[in-house]
């Protein structure tokens, strides 16, 4: 998680402890990670984070231990039919930044940025100079080199816009919020029992609410109105919660509405909606929710459901 590699990071700084932030710049054809993935290294090894994994991970931690002072950058070749390859079979190229961290400033004001939601790009000079922070919305929205500050570097968007709002606070919802924590998904969970939807139940959730589904309009407003960029997983206990919370996603620009539940329940569901004017219902709605792996469990169906979310949010 990008919070928890800032604050290793800091903490390292501020200690006086050596640490490299190890990134992948530019990456052609078939490769273990895309522009932007990021790692962290100490001399005794790896911190957090990763690069890809394998040889190309291993062969980055012992260029950070044996250089940790020194900034590099390097292409690997992982394709073993051509020369100077690593040996790997992914027949792709990484291009690798080997950025020293010296100054806590950058480190500070980017987790800063992280944990209030602000929009700001970390900039890593590709001269491995140290991080600067930017809130340049000129900066691509995608991690990629662009040219700034008189020199090259890889701008990365720390804001993270994509919210799933998790209506329904029974056995997935928990399992689910659980996993949206590990992949970086902002959540918000939202039940009408409060014995259901609490910080102590929730506690990664960025808000725990406890409204009546047919109150949704008056709780999800300001700040909270749902965008394009974000998701609704409806889970509720029953046909009404769901047929509520239903009505609301489909009045907002939400580009991913889930609902879970049986086929008779979908059906019933599909009716009333129709009924009161929701002609889209059918095609905006994704019921089953989550990918067909054949899942029975509460955690089982949290899996499918993430693995769905993570399709998404790759296509926004």
């Amino acid at each position: 998680m990008l919070k928890q590699l800032l604050q290793t990071a800091l903490d390292h700084v501020r200690n006086g402890h050596p640490v490299m932030l190890v990134s992948v710049v530019r990456a052609t054809g078939s490769t273990p990670r895309a522009a932007g993935a990021l790692m962290l290294a100490s001399p005794n090894g790896l911190l957090g984070g990763t690069v890809g994994g394998g040889l190309l991970e291993h062969r980055c931690l012992e260029i950070a231990a044996a250089g940790i002072a020194r900034p590099h950058r390097e292409t690997f070749v992982l394709d073993n039919r051509k020369a100077g390859s690593l040996g790997m079979v992914c027949g792709g190229t990484s291009e690798i930044l080997f950025t020293p961290l010296t100054d806590p400033a950058p480190l500070a004001a980017a987790l800063d940025a992280v944990r209030c939601h602000t929009a700001a790009w970390l900039c890593l000079p590709l001269d491995g100079g140290q991080p600067m922070l930017s809130s340049d919305d000129s900066l691509p929205a995608h991690p990629a080199v662009t040219r700034r500050y008189g020199q090259e570097i890889l701008a990365l968007r720390l804001e993270n816009s994509v919210r799933v709002f998790i209506l329904g606070g029974g056995h997935v919802s928990l399992e689910l919020a659980s996993l949206l924590h590990r992949l970086d998904f902002r959540h918000i969970v939202i039940d009408d029992r409060t014995a259901f939807c609490s910080p102590d139940r929730f506690p990664h959730a960025e808000q725990t609410l406890t409204a009546p589904f047919a109150a949704l309009s008056s709780v999800l407003n300001g700040t909270l109105t749902p965008t394009a960029a974000d998701a609704f997983c409806i889970m509720t206990r029953g046909h009404m919660g769901d047929t509520e919370a239903v009505r609301f996603a489909l009045q907002t620009p939400a580009s991913y509405i889930g609902v879970m539940g049986s086929r008779r329940k979908r059906e019933t569901m599909f009716a009333c909606l129709l009924a009161d004017g929701f002609g889209e219902a059918r095609h905006r709605i994704t019921t089953p929710i989550g990918l067909e792996i054949g899942a029975q469990t509460p955690s089982e169906i949290a899996v499918s459901v993430a693995a769905q979310l993570i399709a998404w949010r790759a296509a926004q």
